[in-house]
């Protein structure tokens, strides 16, 4: 789908810089320090190799950590955590999964976690992207593990993912970061108010926006599903506006009016869009191209999932109904075929809540009634699904 033609140069939101520490599991329990070469005891306990081996050199049979008598001095590479390391420091070693023998031996760290922290940590773009592509990647089962582990810092996987979904200029990259936060936002993990601090912190709507505006299929998608998603993780109403303010109303009318667009997509801006015009910044929006809009909704209102549709009506229905500008009416009252379309909805096994909203719109559309209050048929031309 073509991309509008006026597209605003691009704003970009400050992000606060993430803030990068040595996590507590990469330093050395004797010398504090991160560890160059870690090895664990018998114990379970990981050392740096210069500092345990030290410490056994002087006699000492016992576990720093622990005070346990040791049964073997051994000491055990930690490759997992050797790896993990590596790519929180900015070490050349790529993403690849870590065997399960290394993973088995030890038993400290997943490769899932692996990269997770790894993208918490990672400040070199490129090395985001490849953790995300990584994630992007895994199976149904290891990817709820990994959103399970990124819920577990909301703030910051939110800040990373945004980082790669603003700043990549590879276009799936960035729809592979939208998907990882469409999960993140529908996880029932983390709770609906915490979602909304971030989601307006960090300017979501804003970057999806852009997203969209890529114009590819997989684009337009994935950021239509994440704003989904990311109204109906919080509350609706404290994230209509947050939705105005990034320029969702003009993006989403763009779809419903793209007549190559798959009905599919329109659906989805149907929905969008009548969450948005609830909000009275949205409504004012819509206003300024009433005409346009209705004649690109009501056509395509009967192409839609019966969800789409109803949405379709929700609409029509706040034009009618909010705020005192006749225009929005007008424009409804003028939609060629919107009658016979209305009647038809009414007859679907809508919610009474639809189907009062499509009368009421019905009651705008409709001048001519018999002495009865009934449709005249010359009007409708649908007599035999008249529903009065």
């Amino acid at each position: 789908m073509a991309s509008p033609s006026s597209t605003k140069a691009r704003k970009r939101l400050p992000l606060n810089p993430l803030e990068i520490t040595s996590p507590t599991m990469f330093r050395c329990p004797i010398s504090l320090e991160v560890m160059r070469s870690p090895v664990s005891l018998c114990t379970g306990v990981t050392y740096d190799r210069s500092s345990i081996q030290q410490w056994l050199d002087t006699g000492h049979r016992t576990c720093p950590a622990t005070c346990q008598p040791l049964s073997s001095t051994d000491l055990v590479p930690n490759l997992t955590l050797r790896r993990l390391i590596h790519l929180w420091s900015g070490a050349p070693p790529a993403l690849e999964a870590v065997p399960a023998s290394d993973n088995s031996e030890i038993g400290i760290i997943s490769p899932i976690d692996t990269v997770v922290l790894h993208l918490l940590n990672e400040s070199d773009l490129a090395r985001s992207e490849s953790a995300v592509g990584y994630l992007a990647a895994l199976s149904k089962e290891e990817k709820e593990r990994a959103v399970c582990a990124l819920c577990e810092n909301l703030d910051r996987s939110m800040q990373a993912l945004l980082k790669v979904l603003k700043s990549s200029t590879n276009t799936e990259c960035r729809v592979k970061a939208a998907r990882l936060i469409e999960s993140i936002l529908a996880s029932p993990i983390s709770s609906s108010d915490s979602k909304f601090f971030i989601v307006k912190k960090v300017g979501l709507f804003t970057e999806l926006v852009f997203l969209i505006r890529e114009g590819s299929l997989s684009a337009v998608s994935a950021g239509l599903d994440c704003m989904k998603v990311t109204i109906e993780s919080t509350e609706k109403q404290k994230l209509r506006l947050e939705m105005i303010k990034g320029g969702v109303v003009p993006v989403l009318v763009t779809i419903i009016r793209a007549t190559e667009a798959p009905a599919e997509v329109v659906g989805k801006a149907i929905r969008l869009l009548e969450q948005a015009v609830r909000c009275k910044e949205g409504f004012e929006e819509i206003i300024e191209d009433v005409k346009g809009v209705v004649e690109a909704l009501v056509p395509r209102m009967m192409k839609v999932g019966r969800e789409s549709r109803e949405a379709a009506v929700g609409i029509l229905w706040v034009m009618c109904f909010k705020g005192s500008n006749n225009s929005a009416r007008d424009a409804v009252k003028a939609a060629h075929g919107l009658v016979g379309r209305l009647l038809v909805v009414m007859q679907e096994d809508c919610s009474p809540v639809v189907v009062k909203m499509a009368g009421d719109v019905l009651k705008v559309c409709t001048l001519a009634r018999d002495k009865e209050g009934r449709l005249a048929g010359n009007y409708t031309k649908t007599l035999h699904i008249m529903p009065f």
